[in-house]
């Protein structure tokens, strides 16, 4: 029974999850231009949150001690762009950028596992839970205003070689995608000020060796927003130049936490949440 429990968390469940998602993500996107595919759509995507919410519960449940390992952090983002995507796909136009976020999610969600088992003085605080979640969700929303940058490269490419005819015609205008990058930027911008400060507030080893990379990254990443959301507001900073500061951004922010997470974890062999 137990080893049967274990097959299933660690194959059934990530397999599941990548099937559903990946189905809903497929229908998110034909929805946009047939209404019949809607409902179909909803159920699966509500469907694959609703499993993915379970095997995260069962991982993080109060059965024992336990720490947020790499694949725990990534599985959690997943179903954060899986509720950000449902949130955006509430308006038709933005269901391309819906469905990549699915994806996304459906590959994210396939490192969703049993979990790592620490001692017990290793079980985080909520404050130190508050601050991972804090985290994830501004990674999330950043990770789809990464996205957003991505796609407004690509209608800038086709448009500059006069390939309009190629644009996928469920895309909403350029200028619409550049204020809902902006608007990820700001939420994200938010949500990223606060796990910062929750950061230096609760946790107390933050500038340790084996904490340093992340953090010195996270406050970069944070000043390349900063100086973007007031270049902005202040200078009217749009195109090219707002893409590419959103995506050295993110690029910063992911390494903070994911690439320092794998090299801590993989080749060092430490754990933090």
């Amino acid at each position: 029974m137990i080893l049967a429990d274990e097959t299933w968390s660690a194959v059934i469940v990530p397999v599941t999850l990548l099937l559903l998602y990946s189905a809903s993500a497929w229908l998110m996107l034909r929805s946009a231009s047939n209404r019949r595919l809607e409902p179909y759509a909803w159920i699966l995507c509500l469907g694959a949150i609703g499993v993915h919410s379970d095997a995260i519960f069962d991982v993080m449940r109060a059965v024992g001690p336990f720490s947020i390992g790499l694949r725990e952090a990534i599985s959690l983002l997943a179903w954060t762009l899986a509720v950000l995507a449902c949130l955006i796909a509430l308006e038709r136009q933005y269901r391309v950028l819906a469905a990549i976020l699915l994806w996304s999610a459906a590959l994210g969600a396939a490192a969703t596992g049993d979990g790592h088992k620490y001692r017990v003085d290793a079980v985080p605080a909520w404050e130190l839970s508050a601050h991972i979640l804090l985290s994830m969700a501004a990674a999330a929303l950043l990770f789809a205003a990464a996205v957003t940058a991505s796609m407004l490269v690509l209608l800038d490419r086709r448009l500059r070689a006069r390939r309009i005819a190629k644009l996928p015609h469920q895309l909403p205008p350029m200028d619409v995608l550049e204020k809902v990058m902006f608007r990820l930027i700001g939420s994200g911008f938010a949500l990223l000020t606060l796990s910062l400060f929750t950061g230096f507030v609760f946790v107390t080893n933050l500038f340790e060796q084996h904490l340093v990379h992340k953090t010195v990254l996270s406050l970069m990443a944070w000043v390349v927003f900063a100086i973007l959301l007031i270049g902005r507001v202040r200078y009217g900073w749009r195109g090219r130049f707002a893409v590419r500061l959103t995506l050295a951004g993110f690029v910063l922010l992911a390494l903070a936490y994911f690439g320092s997470k794998f090299v801590l974890e993989y080749i060092f062999g430490r754990q933090w949440g």
